[in-house]
């Protein structure tokens, strides 16, 4: 008995049974294409491990939806207008986003440094928002740049994460970036609760050696971690005053950020002062 054309688009292949294989293969293309603007055809292809005909018939109708724009004589890709739009709209629509945005203006415009919000994307942490200074000499974290958990900011949501979620990503094998790095387990864990304990955490030098960063956590219901406001700035402008000032910024934004998305931090991470 022949398939219906809805029973032939719902392949489900690997992925379970309510996947549409088809539209799966496309999202993937997109975020493929995202990540890595400008490439052609056959690398799209290889790095997909799917055939350029097929990946061919993805590519024209993404173009033809305004998702991805094809660049001439070189016939390579990266998004399109639709897509910025998208972006735009889902921005709108997370409420976590929206809510932060006047913190991140003010932050930035106080400091004078790069502010970021950055939340858990399974085991890194992602720059969903930010706000960068007008200066020739700045921090370059540009939305969706990612970094993992157990390196600068990212130790944030490391710590206040659930306990077994914590243990498996302290299992996986970390990657020395600087010597500033923490790849070893047991400081690791010491630093992570020095942060839970203060309810701030600073990293010098663990994703560069020449910037400097403070960071706060944002909660949300029921003292749940959800994001982690990150201001970070060269070294030779954060001297131990200027790290202090902008520590007591930092944390009593995150903290008026919580109440205003109606969140509850653990009672370790109530600071005094407002922003």
């Amino acid at each position: 008995m022949a398939k219906t054309v809805e029973e032939s688009e719902d392949d489900t292949g690997k992925q379970g049974a309510y996947t549409v294989q088809a539209l799966d293969n496309a999202i993937s293309l997109l975020m493929l294409v995202a990540d890595n603007p400008d490439l052609g055809l056959s690398d799209l292809s290889r790095k997909l491990g799917a055939g350029k005909a097929r990946v061919y018939r993805q590519l024209k109708t993404l173009e033809d939806r305004g998702l991805v724009s094809c660049s001439e004589p070189h016939r390579t890709y990266r998004l399109g207008y639709a897509a910025l739009l998208l972006g735009a709209k889902a921005s709108a629509q997370i409420d976590l986003v929206q809510s932060a945005k006047p913190f991140l203006d003010r932050l930035g415009k106080a400091l004078q440094e790069t502010v970021q919000l950055r939340v858990l994307d399974g085991q890194e942490s992602v720059c969903v928002a930010n706000w960068v200074p007008d200066r020739d000499l700045r921090v370059q974290t540009p939305v969706g740049s990612r970094t993992p958990l157990y390196a600068g900011s990212g130790k944030i949501l490391l710590a206040y994460m659930p306990e077994a979620e914590q243990a498996h990503i302290l299992s996986l094998p970390r990657k020395r970036f600087t010597d500033g790095t923490m790849v070893d387990e047991g400081a690791l864990k010491a630093i992570l609760s020095q942060i839970r304990h203060d309810g701030y955490g600073v990293s010098r030098g663990e994703m560069e050696a020449a910037l400097i960063s403070a960071a706060a956590p944002i909660f949300g219901q029921g003292s749940r971690i959800v994001g982690v406001l990150v201001v970070g700035a060269p070294a030779t402008r954060m001297d131990n005053e200027r790290l202090q000032h902008t520590l007591d910024l930092v944390c009593a934004a995150a903290r008026e950020l919580t109440a205003v998305i109606g969140g509850s931090p653990p009672s370790s991470v109530v600071r005094p002062g407002s922003f």
